[in-house]
């Protein structure tokens, strides 16, 4: 297999961090992990002193200036380019009725999970640029879906789902001409902070209910079907679509 650069936000747990160890098993490849705050993400400092080709960076995606300074960073240690952009970082609050989501709850996760990879794509481009590959992965979720009826409401985070699914097509649109190839993930249901919080959030008879729809997966589970069914064939099968963890193509 031969050696790629990646790039991952929202390292530091969950989904993030599971795609990291995943990744960097393979010790050709490099792979920048991104934190809002590095000098807390413990596990993630961890795994890095123990492989070197794990490097760690600041980013928070809610702004254009830390995100620009995370890609000149990068630039220093990939001066050969960037292969792979996953765009993992995201925020989940207050799911129920959608007038029940205040207005600045509706701004804050659009600011994060429909701005933020816009501006991760715009900052991490000139990288980008100078790799044939060009692949970015942008993890979504089902419930952006416009064609799913899900039991309960998702107010703001479904809102900031299906707008980034529409940014999605869109840079595919605009980018794939010269050579980029996007794809749109839904991890799965996933026992992680913001996992566990939706569940939470739905209560015990819908979180039943959800649970036994779907499969309940771990971090680790998530990222290594990921891994395998989506980004080891991105360019070449998975361009342009809307993917599920196991390979499943989903509506838009």
């Amino acid at each position: 297999m031969s050696a790629k650069t990646y790039l991952i936000t929202g390292a530091n747990r969950g989904i993030g961090f599971a795609l990291v160890k995943q990744l960097s098993a393979e010790s050709k490849n490099t792979i920048i992990a991104t934190a809002r705050k590095p000098e807390d993400a413990a596990e993630l400092n961890e795994w890095s002193a123990k492989h070197p080709n794990v490097k760690i960076l600041k980013l928070d995606v809610i702004s254009s200036e830390s995100v620009q300074a995370a890609a000149e960073e990068a630039a220093k240690i990939l001066p050969e380019g960037l292969d792979v952009l996953v765009s993992n970082a995201g925020f989940l609050k207050n799911i129920g009725p959608f007038l029940d989501c205040p207005d600045e709850l509706y701004i804050e996760q659009f600011n994060v999970n429909t701005v933020g990879p816009i501006r991760l794509v715009r900052a991490f481009k000139s990288l980008l640029d100078k790799k044939e590959s060009k692949e970015v992965a942008i993890v979504t979720s089902v419930v952006g879906s416009l064609n799913i009826d899900l039991p309960m409401p998702f107010s703001g985070y479904g809102v900031s789902k299906a707008a980034i699914n529409y940014a999605i097509k869109g840079l595919s649109q605009d980018l794939s001409p010269v050579g980029y190839s996007f794809v749109a993930i839904h991890p799965g249901l996933v026992g992680s902070d913001m996992g566990d919080y939706s569940l939470t959030e739905m209560g015990n008879h819908v979180a039943g209910e959800m649970k036994k729809a779907l499969p309940y997966l771990t971090p680790d589970e998530s990222a290594t079907a990921i891994n395998q069914n989506v980004l080891k064939n991105l360019k070449a099968k998975n361009a342009g679509k809307f993917l599920s963890y196991d390979g499943s193509e989903l509506p838009w």
